[in-house]
């Protein structure tokens, strides 16, 4: 039989670090957007597009766990008052596309309904605290009062989910050797009114033309700085034609579909070789600021209208099906549940919403059945997430099957989570595939 010593009856051993403020220094940078002066405000209807542009300062790494966005909001519209305003759906879906290109031009990320992922990460979530400042509300934080907040101005802060400023990236962003000049271009798309903004609240006359305007929005670097004998070692590396820098990371593409037909088969294009999940959202095919829960994900068992029920649903790889019967949900979707919280690997711990919709996703019923959805998970195990390449290719034909209780007219946001490398030698950038199954890439 083998023995193990417990770690802590081992002698401590120290890691050496360099010396802070002489190697290594950390600097924070206030990034304003391209073109335009501190007084700008952005909306919906005007100016959209909010371009920030990434310096390749110096000698310095971008730590992504530590950058923000931070900008104000302010409530737009005729007859808002303190009891009856509108706010922001869950999660601050104010944003409708992410677009990140390199110096070079070179599309690294382009995210559309982008809205609808943001709610859905706010819906993953299983972070046990809310987070007000990025728009995710708690039980002492009333609709009308935030509400009442954003009629004169309310500054929110956000990190982001996916791609290169992905927060939790594991490597750090060496943008001093991502170009010539500038390292990043990002550009944010502004959501319509009806894409984020619900009306709370009673009282006097419903408030109409509702709108917002974004200002000073400012783009929170934390920088870390080499000293120049650490940077030429790593400019030794970019010097070097037979070196390089590999970072992989993940983005999402979105494939929009319409489902008119009470039994739909969805065929899902997308030209990547390493899928790991596929999140399938289903919309209204239109909607309007108004009372009620903004941006429902549609197709729960508790639906009012049969056109709105899924009552099946499966996902098929080539001749395979991922279930090897349909997910049938006539009752209840407690099954769905598990499905998604496993595809996440967090089966022990509880998904936290708003008070908006729901403290606790106990199953995808009652106040929280507009947080419904499908998933389709192409890994195996949770190494996932320490390197190990899984996932499949989507050369092979993926479909999404999926029945309803009467002929539907709905909208499915297909999102597409891959995994892709980026490759950083010679001071350019570019992109390239993971091959499933194995750490190499095409």
């Amino acid at each position: 039989m083998s023995k193990a010593v417990p770690s802590k009856m081992l002698p401590m051993s120290e890691t050496m670090g360099v010396d802070a403020f002489r190697d290594i220094t950390v600097e924070r940078v206030r990034l304003q957007p391209i073109g335009v002066n501190a007084a700008t405000a952005y909306t919906p209807s005007a100016l959209n597009k909010i371009h920030f542009r990434l310096p390749a300062y110096s000698a310095s790494f971008l730590d992504n766990s530590r950058t923000h966005l931070s900008f104000t909001v302010q409530t737009t519209g005729t007859d808002l008052t303190a009891t009856h305003n509108v706010v922001f759906g869950n999660g601050l879906p104010i944003f409708n596309r992410m677009l990140i290109k390199s110096s070079s031009g070179l599309v690294i990320e382009d995210i559309t309904q982008y809205h609808l992922l943001t709610r859905l990460f706010t819906v993953l979530s299983t972070e046990e605290d809310y987070r007000i400042q990025e728009g995710v509300y708690g039980v002492d934080d009333p609709d009308v009062t935030v509400g009442n907040q954003l009629l004169t101005g309310l500054k929110y802060t956000i990190q982001f989910n996916s791609g290169l400023l992905d927060k939790s990236l594991k490597s750090f962003l060496p943008l001093f050797m991502m170009g010539q000049g500038y390292a990043l271009d990002l550009e944010l798309y502004l959501s319509s009114p009806a894409e984020c903004l619900r009306l709370v609240g009673s009282g006097g006359t419903t408030p109409s033309g509702v709108s917002y305007s974004l200002t000073n929005p400012i783009m929170n670097l934390c920088l870390l700085k080499m000293d120049n004998q650490l940077c030429s070692r790593y400019n030794a590396i970019a010097c070097d034609p037979d070196e390089s820098i590999v970072i992989p990371f993940t983005t999402y593409r979105c494939h929009v579909h319409t489902l008119n037909s009470q039994t739909s088969v969805v065929h899902i294009n997308d030209a990547s070789t390493n899928v790991r999940r596929i999140y399938s959202v289903y919309s209204p095919v239109s909607q309007s600021v108004s009372n009620g829960l903004k941006l429902p994900f549609k197709g729960s068992s508790k639906q009012a209208s049969a056109a709105e029920k899924i009552t099946s649903y499966n996902y098929r790889l080539g001749n395979q099906f991922l279930f090897s019967e349909p997910v049938v949900e006539a009752s209840d979707n407690k099954e769905s549940l598990f499905f998604v919280k496993d595809s996440v690997w967090s089966g022990d711990k509880p998904m936290m919403l708003s008070k908006n919709e729901s403290l606790l996703v106990t199953n995808f019923e009652s106040a929280s059945k507009e947080m419904f959805f499908t998933v389709a998970n192409m890994t195996y195990s949770p190494e996932e997430a320490r390197g190990v390449v899984q996932g499949t290719s989507s050369a092979i034909p993926i479909e999404l099957n999926v029945t309803f209780g009467a002929t539907p007219t709905l909208l499915v946001n297909n999102f597409i989570e891959a995994g892709f490398d980026l490759v950083i030698k010679n001071g350019q950038i570019r992109y390239q595939e993971k091959l499933p199954g194995s750490n190499k890439v095409y």
